[in-house]
């Protein structure tokens, strides 16, 4: 809703209801429609703003309805205004008009009132509750003791119209009241708070109009009354267009910070204090006793609201305290970022898990010093929060390890992570007048149906782990057969034993150098394929290029590895390179790369070398699947 159409709309309105006003004072006295239906039309208009912005997407349900309500009763108090008006300043209006409009305005005070009782509020508990009762009600009987000395007592013996429309002033102006009191003490979370204060000086207009009755009951003052009601008018399509504002925007209620005090009741009560020395200033017998107790109150209220202050004062203080403990608790002291406590906390509900281990850290230390090494530390920690997105959490585990996790609902985007943080990295880092090379091993595991927080971080920990194998600088996703990449000379037969069970031909398989070239694996291997029935043929081994140099050793194991029909893979995952040197001097059957990423024109060049390349020499050329180990072959 744009400002320049509220102007459009209530500008001509406002043009007739002053020129009416100056016609008044003049003297002129027909044509009286000319004084009430501005003000009408112009509730009614906020009615529709009302409306409208009860219906702005985003809005949430509470602050609908609210909005909603307070629309219908705009619509109904417009056409009361006419005879409402005119008979509460004296004019003569027939019986029926008149009690058609006081029904219409007690079905519509009614619903406000409905209205603003189950709008929510920020008050919890029943003392927070029994303050409010208290202050409110502090407020509502100064406010009726001033209702009844400006409005209500000069009214004996007026007419009956004048009495009855008075007095329905003065029950709008006390429900007036009771709104504002609500929303100042208690607050609300589902209505903008720009747009309350505009209905506010709704009320605040509507309590200096009901204040100047008297005055304006001269004909030549009524159309003051008319432009008392035009500003109320707009009042609530301001309201109107501030809620449909920020609702439409998408913005969240602000959360203001409140006092837990109010200081509304004192001012009500310093307001009837001094009525009640106005009324009383012609009696001179009582004026120092009626001194003395105003100056006595006024410094009672002075003090407890010194001492609500400090109380005020100290509670902030030790929110402050609390929350540097958390943070201290909570948060890693040298970069700043949540430690492991606020890790495993939010690992319970994250949707996957990497893990960064910083490549010889520890040479680091011990040739540079600790604080190059702190040094480093903190830059690796700024520059994981640059790479991963504004929702993924950053924490430092201890050492040189950290960890992002990706919470719930934000997997979209996760393939990406690992190559933006080694990109992070990859540059050198300045630190305590050196230029440090940064490399790192990153595991990836994502969380799948019944694996609990800590069977999360395991599997990240086993892709970190594998990672380390292939090569400094390098990043690995978690598998169930990624097991074979561990195996270690003294544990390979119970790791392939267990992979292989949990085969399905064809299938793949990572293994290390350590473990390929040592005495007798190529046998055992052969042996344990017969043995859970498997033929060799359906059985690729992959093989870490980062591991992998030409020498007697590994040519030979391999030509054995082949003769059985054994398949090898060379894989190159989480390097930007193919090591072609390598597939042309060993018998490969397969390359295995990383799938290609973003636009980079010289990577896709290169892969798309080495497919030929691969294609040419009888390779299979694959693309590993975030999903199972390996795709189809291309």
């Amino acid at each position: 809703m744009k400002t320049s159409r509220l102007i459009a709309v209530f500008a001509p309105l406002f043009a007739v209801a002053v020129g009416w006003a100056l016609l008044r004072l003049a003297g002129f006295e027909g044509a009286l429609v000319l004084g009430w239906l501005p003000g009408a039309i112009g509730i009614a208009v906020g009615g529709g703003y009302l409306l409208a912005a009860s219906r702005t997407p985003g809005l949430d349900p509470a602050g609908r309805r609210f909005w909603r309500h307070l629309a219908i009763a705009a619509l109904l108090i417009a056409p009361s205004t006419g005879p409402f008006t005119e008979a509460s300043l004296g004019g003569r209006r027939s019986g029926p008009l008149l009690f058609a409009a006081v029904g219409l305005l007690a079905v519509a005070l009614l619903l406000v009132l409905w209205a603003l009782l189950r709008l929510p509020t920020r008050v919890r508990g029943r003392r927070d509750w029994l303050r409010l009762g208290l202050d409110a009600a502090t407020v509502l009987v100064c406010s009726a003791t001033f209702l009844w000395h400006f409005v209500l007592r000069g009214a004996a013996g007026a007419p009956l119209p004048q009495v009855l429309g008075l007095s329905v002033l003065s029950v709008l102006c006390l429900l007036a009241v009771l709104a504002v009191v609500k929303l100042i003490l208690a607050g609300t979370a589902v209505v903008d708070a720009r747009a309350l204060r505009a209905l506010a000086l709704v009320v605040v207009i509507g309590a200096v109009g009901s204040a100047l009755v008297p005055v304006l009951s001269s004909p030549r003052l009524a159309g003051v009354s008319d432009l008392v009601t035009m500003c109320e008018a707009l009042a609530v399509a301001v309201a109107g267009v501030l809620q449909a504002r920020r609702a439409g925007a998408g913005e969240t209620v602000p959360v203001e910070r409140r006092r837990p005090y109010s200081v509304l009741p004192y001012l009500a009560v310093a307001a009837v204090n001094l009525l009640l020395v106005a009324v009383t200033v012609d009696e001179l017998g009582t004026l120092p006793v009626l001194f003395g107790a105003v100056t006595a109150t006024a410094a009672v209220v002075a003090r407890q609201l010194l001492a609500f202050r400090d109380n005020d004062g100290l509670l902030r203080s030790l929110r402050e305290h609390q929350r540097l403990l958390h943070e201290q608790a909570t948060h890693d002291a040298l970069t700043g970022l949540p430690n492991r406590a606020l890790f495993n906390e939010r690992l319970e509900h994250a949707a996957a898990a990497i893990l960064v281990d910083l490549d010889d850290f520890k040479a680091v230390n011990d040739t540079l010093g600790h604080p190059v090494g702190d040094g480093l530390l903190v830059e690796v920690g700024r520059r994981l929060r640059a790479a991963v997105r504004p929702a993924d959490l950053v924490a430092r585990l201890g050492g040189d390890e950290f960890a992002v996790l990706v919470p719930e609902g934000s997997q979209d985007g996760l393939d990406g992570l690992p190559a933006r943080i080694l990109a992070e990295l990859d540059r050198p880092v300045h630190t305590h007048g050196h230029v440090l090379a940064v490399t790192a091993s990153v595991g990836v595991a994502a969380r799948t149906d019944g694996d609990g927080a800590q069977d999360l971080l395991r599997h990240a920990d086993i892709a970190m782990y594998a990672a380390k194998r292939r090569g400094k600088g390098t990043h690995a996703r978690y598998t169930p057969d990624l097991s074979g990449l561990l195996m270690t000379p003294e544990s390979r037969l119970t790791d392939l034993r267990r992979a292989l069970a949990a085969a399905r031909p064809p299938f793949t398989l990572e293994v290390g150098r350590a473990a390929l070239v040592s005495p007798g694996f190529a046998a055992e291997l052969t042996g344990l394929l017969a043995e859970a029935g498997l033929e060799p043929d359906g059985l690729t081994l992959a093989l870490p290029a980062a591991q992998l140099t030409v020498d007697g050793v590994l040519r030979r194991v391999m030509r054995e590895l082949r003769a059985a029909g054994v398949g090898l893979a060379l894989d190159q995952t989480g390097t930007n390179t193919v090591r072609l040197d390598l597939l042309s001097a060993l018998p490969f059957t397969a390359v295995i790369v990383e799938p290609l990423a973003g636009d980079d024109d010289r990577s896709r060049a290169f892969a798309e070398a080495a497919a030929r390349f691969a294609r040419d020499a009888g390779i299979d050329y694959r693309v590993r699947s975030e999903g199972s180990l390996l795709e189809s072959a291309l």
